[in-house]
């Protein structure tokens, strides 16, 4: 069996889904190599004694260097892929990581072919900071992408189409699925019951750490501006973070305190879930990623800004109309615009959920990203024997 190891700085919960379906592959045997604490204080890991992932250990290491980007290191990696000889190593598709140059170095010593795994570009770039990072990609055998965008940008910056491989991002959409036949028509009811939303009122849910570069203040003003149009959307925000006294504030001006409601940090999926399923709306005012995929998987439509450029990947799931809508990047007016559009006279939910979920089924979820990542180990390795 052919050999698949995979660098991580560690091992998100998020992943747990794609990565125990790589774990399980009976054509390629796939072994994580990561720490087993997280280098992002907000980001929870996978509890290694649970999981079913296939694993060793490497402690990452972050150097922090006047002038440039914190650097990253995990020694234990090159130990493993020195020691084990793989057939095919994956490594972070980061310019920063050390590690990750010098398992492609190796890989072009041993001719061992090295893919690297990240975004790859989300907006033009030129000058010393491309010239890195194009260095940087040639020396890789393939680039594992997570939007179509990117792939785009790179080949209009000469790189050859078939080493770029999108395989898209994934959260676990069977436990979506399962929670979307579980919750009751009662339940999304009651929820909405129990934080104050009357009938003909509106709701907007928003996932993710309460930061200022979430730009919620945006979200709270448009709900302000409703408010003086005589529309009353209530705002639940799952997370908590430092911006939380700062919102609590802007809400008190704008007289939409009773609209506010903290539900607090929570990894508890039934109860995620049934914050989305209750609402109308996601918003994400700023920096869309993952929480793009939560939403539409419980078939929420989502609301983003238009410039592409400032959020991950994932806003590539957004179509208007059909699973979202987007509005003029900073414009309280326009996003105001857009809520009231999607929510009055009557939430225009009922007829997108079924796209929204549509979308995470046919290809942002965990058996979808596996297949992705397995279909292009295969087609280097058919390459290299050739």
């Amino acid at each position: 069996m052919k050999r698949v190891y995979i660098q991580q700085n560690f091992i998100a919960h998020y992943r747990k889904a794609v990565f125990e379906l790589l774990s399980s592959n009976r054509e390629f045997e796939f072994t994580f190599v990561a720490d087993s604490k997280s280098d992002t204080p907000s980001m929870k890991v996978v509890e290694w004694e649970t999981s079913r992932i296939r694993r060793q250990y490497a402690r990452t290491a972050i150097l922090k260097l006047p002038l440039i980007p914190a650097l990253f290191w995990q020694p234990g990696v090159i130990t493993s892929v020195t020691r084990d000889k793989p057939d095919l190593v994956i490594a972070l598709g980061n310019p920063y990581s050390l590690t990750t140059w010098i398992l492609l170095l190796i890989g072009r010593l041993w001719s061992v072919p090295v893919f690297l795994w990240g975004h790859g570009l989300l907006k033009w770039e030129s000058g010393p900071k491309w010239w890195l990072r194009r260095s940087f990609y040639k020396l890789a055998n393939g680039l594992l992408l997570y939007g179509d965008n990117a792939k785009d940008l790179l080949i209009k910056k000469g790189f050859d189409s078939r080493i770029l491989k999108v395989i898209y991002n994934s959260l676990d959409f069977q436990v979506q699925e399962k929670l979307l036949n579980e919750i009751t028509k009662s339940e999304l009811e009651k929820f909405r019951s129990s934080i104050g939303v009357n009938d003909g009122e509106g709701l907007i849910a928003f996932s993710g750490r309460l930061q200022r570069n979430k730009n919620l203040g945006l979200l709270l003003d448009s709900a302000g501006v409703l408010r003086g149009r005589g529309r009353i959307v209530h705002v639940a925000l799952i997370g908590d973070g430092p911006e939380r006294p700062a919102l609590v504030s802007q809400a008190m001006k704008l007289g939409i305190v009773p609209q506010l409601h903290f539900l607090g940090e929570s990894y508890e999926e039934r109860f995620i879930a049934t914050a989305f399923m209750a609402s109308d709306l996601s918003v994400i005012p700023s920096g869309a990623g993952l929480s793009v995929m939560h939403a539409l998987g419980y078939g929420l439509p989502v609301l983003l800004h238009d410039r592409p450029e400032e959020h991950g990947p994932e806003w590539e799931a957004i179509r208007e109309g059909e699973t979202g809508f987007f509005y003029r990047y900073g414009d309280v007016n326009d996003m105001a615009d857009k809520i009231e559009g999607a929510l009055f006279p009557r939430s225009k939910k009922a007829m997108m959920k079924e796209a929204c979920i549509a979308m995470i089924r046919e290809r942002y979820n965990a058996s979808a990203h596996a297949n992705a990542i397995t279909s292009a180990v295969t087609q280097a390795l058919e390459l290299r024997q050739q």
